[in-house]
């Protein structure tokens, strides 16, 4: 089904006549993206307007219809080519203008002590607004990289959830499995009291882990279905869109292993949002103890956005370590699976004896992919610190 028949395309910044429509029911008015049609390719537009989720989309996607990105590029506006001394003038002036509308109440009122204490309430507020035009380090470039950093962080965000979306999936398989063992051996204790082998006791022991095992699934699709919603509706998708969230790519392991910490040290430090930031406040600062201050505040956040990258780096390897771990242990189950079914053919075990190593291997393939998506999160946690949003607090 297209996006654009029968309900919004994306859910973008709506105008106030279009959030009307829609709590009456109406349909609303698609809304533009928000760069132009020459932005990209007819076939990348196609692309990104499909009911499609690919991962290397998920940049464009929130770039062009996530509403908070869609609501700070409106606000922009506001600030955009402004220095610091322009926007301290605005301190300045909505503080003359409250000065200029206080009324005083005379000493006769018969509200005297309500009037004065708003009075005197609107003289702080004032003071307060030319304190902070004096202090005032940010200007237009200032606000537009800390927009560029939360959109960052939504991609961040967007990338994670992805991955979660199949992290969860993965361990469904788990779920299914252990609901078709808790049913089998209901079955099994059913057939035994019949036989007078078992007790009531046994027997209802086994339905009660039939119900925690399906209780269990069942929690686990609910989970699944918020991941969906949560990402969807980030990238611009109605709620309740029937979306296609293709696979994930899987971690480049020869990338991870040619990975020189010390070097993208470096390299984060110059991306580092904050720290770009931090840099124009010193330059805009107007006074001496107000440029110590964030040159105070530049050098921790520089010391701790190098231990944030190094802690990346960390548990990057120790996820690496533990997908080395998981493969080692779905290929001994595979080995394992393999030599019961000789013994099984040779009757050696029983069909149960089977089934116990098939499901020892669902789980061991399993936790094999659902630690292939750990390592790729830690990976996609790492690039992310390098360019940009290495913690500095």
């Amino acid at each position: 089904m297209s996006k654009g028949v029968g309900f919004l395309k994306r859910n973008k910044v709506l105008s106030a006549a279009c959030a009307a429509a829609l709590c009456m029911g109406a349909v609303p008015v698609q809304a533009a993206a928000a760069s132009p049609e020459f932005a990209y390719t007819e076939e990348k537009w196609a692309s990104l307007e499909d009911n499609v989720l690919e991962y290397g989309e998920i940049a464009d996607l929130i770039h062009e219809y996530n509403t908070t990105v869609q609501q700070n590029l409106l606000d922009y506006n506001d600030y955009k080519g402004k220095s610091s001394l322009d926007i301290s003038k605005e301190y300045y002036n909505s503080a003359k203008d409250m000065l200029e509308r206080i009324e005083y109440p005379e000493d006769d009122d018969a509200s005297y002590a309500s009037r004065l204490s708003s009075a005197l309430s609107s003289e702080i507020q004032a003071e307060n607004l030319v304190e902070q035009g004096d202090n005032n380090v940010d200007d237009g470039e200032i606000v537009k990289l800390g927009y560029d950093m939360e959109e960052a962080e939504l991609v961040k965000q967007a990338e994670q959830l992805m991955i979660s979306y199949w992290s969860q999936t993965e361990s469904l398989a788990v779920l299914e499995d252990a609901v078709t063992q808790a049913e089998n051996s209901y079955e099994a204790a059913v057939t035994k009291k019949a036989a007078g082998m078992a007790a009531q006791a046994e027997v209802d022991s086994m339905a009660e882990a039939v119900t925690t095992a399906k209780a269990s699934l069942l929690t686990a699709k609910g989970s699944l279905e918020k991941t969906k919603e949560q990402l969807c509706l980030m990238l611009g998708w109605p709620y309740g869109a029937e979306v296609d969230i293709k696979e994930v790519p899987q971690p480049d392991l020869e990338k991870i292993g040619a990975i020189d910490v010390e070097v993208d040290i470096e390299t984060a430090l110059e991306n580092n949002y904050s720290l770009k930031m931090t840099a124009k406040r010193i330059e805009n600062a107007q006074s001496a103890s107000v440029r110590e201050t964030q040159e105070r505040t530049y050098k921790n956040q520089k010391e701790t956005a190098s231990t944030s990258v190094k802690n990346a780096y960390n548990s990057l390897l120790s996820e690496k370590s533990g997908y080395e771990q998981a493969l080692e242990s779905y290929e001994l189950a595979k080995t394992e699976l393999s030599a019961s079914a000789a013994r099984l053919q040779a009757g050696t075990i029983t069909a149960k004896d089977y089934a116990s190593k098939e499901s020892a291997l669902l789980s061991a393939e399993v936790s094999l992919k659902t630690q292939e998506l750990s390592l790729l999160t830690a990976l996609n946690e790492y690039e992310w610190a390098v360019n940009g949003l290495a913690s500095v607090s």
